[in-house]
């Protein structure tokens, strides 16, 4: 389809952001395709963007860091101040780290992010071991505990398991000194869906994450954090607290929808189906999800350096673009065999990203996923709660994920309640408040119950409270 070369702001466009959008992506990408081709130009909260929706043109733009830029100073509409101060995403594009930088600055960052993270990603390391043993080991503790010793009944996987558990392993890999709330993950979904208070989520987010590289400068540990600040040449704690953040912010996203998509994709499948997503190995199931449901739906934007041909466009330096995983993945291009990289693998899909700015945590998060639902699907089985058009989606740019997700379980059977890891302290029966004074916070962290080791029982943290009040509804 030939399309005259248009300056973006000229373009009539369609809002993105719909009731279709939220609950039928896919047809909104179809729609979009049909129109425009691989490139659409869309009205996102009242500013125009290019919507990239082309396989070969995604990868394009992820792969070529000399073209397609991520630092913020490259848009041309923010510059010439046609950018609403209160847009939804404008907080979480100012705050500079990795996924937003490029070139030099985006190589030492990522080249000591990689370095901090290795340990954890390689299956060779003992500290990988550890790690996805403490993941089986919350996972298990999460199950008992929606279980209640029941052999049936009702869960929100969601708020009851795949939100909680990335908290949990960010708890241990960050070396937080304090069990953390349910709060973190309430202000980054605020974060992410771009509210009236993003700016203030984000804002406690980073403090509470360079708080934690302050205190971890002082009291180093077998941990990320510590293992960050032994970086030569070293990055300031400033430096590590917005690393950490992000890092916080895209595992709790990607982690938690990841974990519920691929159980939704077992679940909402015939029953000849459902047998054979489970007859093969969780790393497949996983990746069929990472292809059919991302949760990461459109990645963060780019800005070309100079007029640029793409798709059917001639695209303005400085124009915003948004690359987008999901539309490429139901491109036709990516969907027929007769493409060579589908064909070789399967795993040429786009959902860590691709290029440069690929997702440095990538084998991490998939580790946590495999496991969670490997598990869940060891202890019990599930039915979906509502049909499943008919389950609440967010209405977000950027996540494709599940407001809650009822279901209902049945233990296999029974066994005993995991031992609680010593980071946890331990479920009681029924909320006790802490005794004592808090313990000393780190800065920018909230204060939680200690759980002091001469008593038998001890009082629950903030987070098994509200798992709690959850079971008790």
């Amino acid at each position: 389809m030939e399309h005259p070369p248009s300056e973006l702001a000229s373009l009539a466009v369609e809002p993105l952001m719909t009731r279709e959008f939220e609950t039928r992506p896919a047809s909104v990408y179809a729609r979009l395709r049909g129109r425009y081709g691989p490139v659409a130009p869309v009205e996102l909260y009242g500013v125009p963007v290019w919507l990239v929706l082309g396989y070969r043109e995604v990868r394009e733009v992820l792969r070529d860091e000399s073209t397609w830029k991520k630092d913020l100073d490259h848009w041309t509409l923010l510059r010439e101040g046609g950018v609403p101060s209160d847009w939804p995403h404008l907080p979480a594009y100012q705050v500079s780290h990795l996924l937003l930088s490029d070139d030099q600055e985006r190589k030492a960052t990522r080249a000591a992010v990689d370095e901090a993270l290795g340990p954890f990603q390689d299956t060779g390391a003992p500290q990988s071991w550890d790690l996805e043993k403490a993941i089986s080991r919350h996972a298990d503790e999460l199950i008992t505990f929606f279980a209640d010793g029941g052999d049936s009944g009702w869960v929100d996987l969601g708020a009851q398991f795949a939100r909680p558990l990335p908290l949990m392993v960010v708890n241990r890999l960050f070396g937080f000194p304090v069990d953390q709330g349910d709060d973190v993950f309430m202000d980054s979904w605020r974060m992410v869906d771009g509210g009236p208070d993003a700016g203030a989520a984000i804002g406690r987010l980073v403090a509470a994450t360079t708080g934690l590289a302050a205190y971890k400068r002082e009291n180093p540990g077998d941990d990320l954090t510590t293992r960050l600040l032994a970086i030569d040449p070293p990055l300031t704690v400033e430096q590590i607290g917005l690393e950490l953040y992000a890092m916080l912010v895209i595992t709790s996203e990607l982690v938690s929808h990841a974990i519920t998509n691929s159980v939704l994709e077992v679940l909402d499948g015939e029953s000849g189906a459902q047998a054979d997503l489970m007859a093969g190995p969780i790393e497949e199931l996983v990746n069929r999800v990472h292809i059919a449901s991302p949760p990461w739906v459109n990645l963060t934007p780019r800005f070309p350096v100079a007029d640029t041909d793409l798709g059917d466009f001639r695209l303005a330096a400085g124009d915003m673009v948004i690359p987008s995983i999901a539309a490429a993945h139901g491109d036709p291009l990516f969907t027929t065999t007769s493409s060579y990289e589908r064909s070789v693998s399967s795993r040429a899909h786009l959902a860590w990203g691709t290029g440069p700015h690929q997702c440095p945590g990538r084998e991490l998060a998939d580790m946590i996923v495999t496991t969670a639902v490997g598990k869940l699907f060891e202890r019990c089985d599930f039915e979906l709660g509502l049909p499943a058009d008919q389950l609440p989606w967010r209405s977000s740019t950027y996540v494709r994920g599940l407001k809650s997700f009822p279901v209902r379980f049945r233990m296999r059977a029974h066994r005993a309640p995991a031992a609680p890891s010593p980071a946890l302290p331990t479920p009681a029966p029924t909320p006790a408040p802490a005794a004592g004074p808090p313990p000393a916070a780190v800065p920018g962290l909230q204060a939680l119950e200690p759980a002091p080791a001469s008593r038998p029982e001890r009082p629950r943290s903030v987070l098994w409270r509200f798992l709690a009040s959850l079971r008790r509804r």
